[in-house]
């Protein structure tokens, strides 16, 4: 197995750790990126080129208060924030965008959902084709009922990908949120080609912050991790930001 290690990191200390600590690269959020000014961004930049790490991947393409599937949602507002976004995260490394937030595509509860549907797909279509242009690669995770009421399991993904004309859409599995998709280790080989991405963190945190892994946790990491190995899995795997060189370490352990 390829393996590539990430951490979720968001400010120069925790950059600079996970550099330290050994992962091969690190995961922002589009938010933090957004949120700096041209000179900030430059030190940043100069940051990932001193300590040889790089943003592979960035989460959240949009701010966690916008609703993509709200009425009145206009495309052409966001078109040129995504723009920016992904000329930025080209130029630190991001190879891959995850659109992880459940709250920004929940359908309405009442009445008509196909224009909800319909402006999701234009938003990834929009978003797509803009990540293309800079070999940037769009990921789509399924999450449970409890955040959204939209696309919750891998059998759902694998049907509404194919509705967005782009080649550069995927899709990824985070181990907290297997239970709750019902998506079980055994059926990984059925859609392996659709996990691009892995999270792995305690699947007892199953909200809010996520929370990495440890060898006294009351979960059997080996089944989830030997299922990776199973499907010949090659790609990064990203832990969360209070991980460190022992959990990098405990969870090597079983590759």
């Amino acid at each position: 197995m390829s393996i590539r290690w990430s951490k979720m990191a968001n400010d120069s200390a925790s950059i600079v750790k996970a550099a330290s600590d050994g992962f091969n690269c690190i995961e922002l959020t589009v938010d933090h990126v957004m949120g700096m000014n041209d000179d900030q961004f430059l030190l940043e930049k100069n940051l990932f080129l001193q300590y040889k790490i790089v943003p592979e991947v960035c989460s959240s393409i949009i701010p966690s208060d916008v609703w993509v599937t709200e009425k009145g949602f206009n495309l052409y507002v966001w078109t040129e924030y995504m723009k920016k976004a992904i000329v930025r995260l080209s130029e630190i490394g991001c190879k891959k965008v995850v659109w992880s937030n459940g709250r920004s595509r929940v359908l309405p509860e009442e009445g008509d959902i196909s224009e909800s549907k319909a402006q999701v797909r234009q938003f990834l279509h929009m978003l797509c084709g803009i990540a293309e242009k800079y070999d940037i690669t769009v990921l789509i995770e399924p999450l449970s009922p409890r955040k959204t009421n939209f696309l919750n399991t891998m059998g759902e993904i694998g049907k509404f990908l194919p509705l967005i004309p782009e080649n550069n859409l995927s899709s990824l599995i985070s181990l907290r949120e297997l239970e709750e998709i019902g998506f079980t280790t055994d059926k990984f080989s059925s859609y392996s080609d659709l996990i691009s991405y892995v999270y792995v963190e305690n699947p007892a945190q199953i909200s809010g912050k996520r929370l990495a892994p440890t060898s006294v946790d009351a979960y059997d990491y080996s089944v989830f991790m030997s299922a990776l190995k199973e499907i010949n899995y090659e790609g990064i795997i990203s832990l969360p930001e209070d991980a460190d060189a022992n959990t990098l370490k405990f969870l090597q352990s079983f590759l």
